[in-house]
């Protein structure tokens, strides 16, 4: 049986054996493949190649929307038409009448969209390892309600990535999956952080309810008791500050900040107070507590707007070339299909600047505003210092035993003697 690796190989091999694919997949897409316990190895891709769904050597499409004369196809050129409707009012400023009949225009565009969506998902059967089907729809609808979930809707998309596909493909032929792999190949989204060759779990929002399902769910009462026993577990954190006010904790990589849906350990259980601000699951250092609502509510005031507030980071990166010192600014904004990753959002990102020094792969880093996963997308990203925080499972190349990202320093002026408060952590790996 071929290696994790070696399979990955071969089919970058077989992808840059097609000339014709060359300047599509260049640009990047997400590839896969699934090792049965016969041996066997299926591979996919995400969505089409070339506009195809069907190309030799890999698994097709759960459903092939795409006959230039079918349903999908005959009703999409009917909402493109309504969108030249829509755009060839673009730069005017309608009244009346003309304005009337634009609104008209964009509702029935609206609903045919919101339909042929629901049509397209009700097409895609999904087999689970028990040979039952059942739809897109009716699967997201069940995931929702075991999760608690609102959202029951899948995304445009879903689908089509190269889990599902497999999966499926896998059930319905009664071979047994032994491990499954997606990975990137090509060029990263220019908002995104995605690397060449780099291996990648299923996306959430898209891909964890199909899963589920097709995995053969054990149903929602033990996943219920499997969250329990988590509770009370190790990894707890050591006090460093303590006043009348407030509590800071020296919190170690693997522990939540506050509770979370999967009801892993946390921070502030194990505290006993309201955490003001928060430090990603992988990430350890300074964490800070309120012993009382007002105290809680003016430190979050403080963090929000960085007001009389400084935070240090200490970080190892990847190796690299950059500038020893500077100052990265790329607005962020939650990449929404894919929680918790975040992305870099020129038109609609919120503002996020970060200061930085950095001797060999030793960095230091000072967030100069409070974004989600900021330093960690301002030292991957390719407009930004293009270096990966050593370890960083979700944005970077080198996997580690940890992600390499330390908050070790804190100062605020204190909101109740009005004393500027400095607190300070000692890394537990090495940085200069």
């Amino acid at each position: 049986m071929y290696s994790i690796e070696e399979v990955k190989q071969q089919i970058i091999a077989d992808i840059e054996a097609h000339d014709e694919w060359r300047e599509e997949v260049s640009g990047g897409k997400m590839f896969g493949f699934l090792i049965t316990d016969s041996g066997e190895v299926l591979k996919a891709y995400s969505g089409q190649i070339c506009g195809r769904s069907d190309w030799e050597g890999y698994v097709p499409a759960i459903f092939d929307y795409l006959q230039p004369d079918g349903y999908f196809k005959t009703h999409e050129a009917e909402i493109t038409a309504l969108n030249r409707e829509v755009e060839r009012y673009r730069g005017i400023n309608v009244k009346g009448e003309e304005r009337r009949r634009l609104d008209a225009i964009r509702q029935e565009r609206r609903e045919r969209s919101q339909a042929l969506q629901r049509w397209l998902f009700s097409q895609f059967v999904l087999t689970n390892p028990c040979g039952d089907n059942d739809t897109l729809l009716h699967v997201f609808e069940q995931y929702a309600a075991c999760e608690g979930l609102h959202q029951a809707v899948p995304p445009s998309g879903t689908g089509e990535c190269c889990a599902p596909k497999l999966l499926n493909y896998a059930n319905r032929h009664g071979l047994k999956p032994v491990e499954l792999r997606e990975f990137w190949y090509g060029a990263s989204p220019h908002g995104e952080v995605r690397h060449h060759g780099k291996f990648y779990e299923p996306c959430q929002s898209r891909c964890q309810p199909i899963i589920w399902w097709m995995t053969g769910n054990e149903g929602c009462e033990k996943k219920k008791v499997e969250r329990r026993k988590w509770k009370g577990e190790s990894l707890h954190p050591s006090l460093i500050y303590e006043d009348p006010w407030l509590i800071a904790v020296d919190k170690p990589c693997g522990l939540l900040s506050v509770p979370g849906r999967r009801g892993l350990p946390n921070a502030q259980d194990m505290i006993g107070y309201k955490v003001t601000h928060r430090l990603d699951m992988d990430t350890s250092g300074i964490l800070l507590a309120a012993k009382t609502d007002e105290v809680f509510v003016e430190m979050q005031r403080l963090f929000a707007r960085h007001e009389g507030v400084k935070k240090e980071y200490v970080a190892v990166l990847e190796d690299g070339v950059s500038p020893a010192s500077g100052i990265v600014s790329l607005p962020l904004s939650a990449d929404f299909l894919n929680r918790p990753r975040q992305c870099v959002d020129y038109e609609h990102g919120k503002e996020a600047v970060t200061e930085y020094e950095i001797n060999g792969n030793d960095a230091v880093l000072r967030p100069l505003t409070g974004r989600t996963h900021q330093l960690r997308m301002h030292c991957a990203h390719r407009d930004g210092l293009n270096r990966p925080i050593l370890g960083d499972p979700l944005y970077g190349r080198v996997a580690a035993d940890r992600m390499y990202l330390h908050a070790s320093r804190l100062e605020f002026i204190h909101p109740v003697t009005g004393k500027l408060t400095v607190i300070e952590s000692k890394p537990p790996f090495h940085n200069a």
